[in-house]
């Protein structure tokens, strides 16, 4: 825990599920979507705030796509640091591997340094069967100064 922090929240799902969910049982939504997105999901109320990062679910440069950078790292954990203890939803497309990332950022940040494994485990808890982004993954990793550790224990 951090300071007196104690693990958010987090549900992660697909557009698709994001879309069917009640929304209004969550203090927030963050949705990852695609740069070519067509029919984007919106909070038309306002209510649950929602954050919305428009990155592609890639690791290296593709085309035309947009690649994750540290100011959506950053917007998200902003985003997150907004309650004691946030109960957030989470998606992206298919809901494997951006949002498991961001959600992963957002639990290494509230547990704090060294608790890495701790945090890999939580998420592994909400989203057994993810495959992490990793450059998400390693931006958070440096974003937080965590010397790697982060990218370790996803590996591990």
């Amino acid at each position: 825990m951090q300071g007196n922090r104690v693990v958010p929240y987090i549900q992660i799902c697909s557009l698709e599920a994001a879309r069917e969910a009640d929304i209004e049982a969550y203090d927030g939504i963050i949705t990852i979507e695609d740069s070519g997105i067509r029919d984007p999901f919106r909070v038309e109320s306002g209510c649950p705030p929602q954050r919305v990062l428009t990155f592609d679910d890639i690791s290296i440069p593709v085309d035309n796509w947009v690649m994750p950078e540290e100011h959506h790292v950053h917007s998200a954990l902003v985003f997150a640091r907004q309650w004691d203890q946030p109960s957030l939803l989470i998606h992206c497309h298919a809901g494997m591997s951006r949002s498991p990332a961001i959600a992963l950022s957002i639990l290494a940040d509230w547990l704090g340094e060294g608790s890495e494994e701790e945090a890999v485990r939580e998420l592994l808890k909400i989203a057994p069967l993810c495959t992490p982004n990793m450059l998400v993954v390693e931006i958070a990793d440096r974003m937080l100064g965590r010397s790697g550790q982060l990218v370790d224990e996803v590996h591990n």
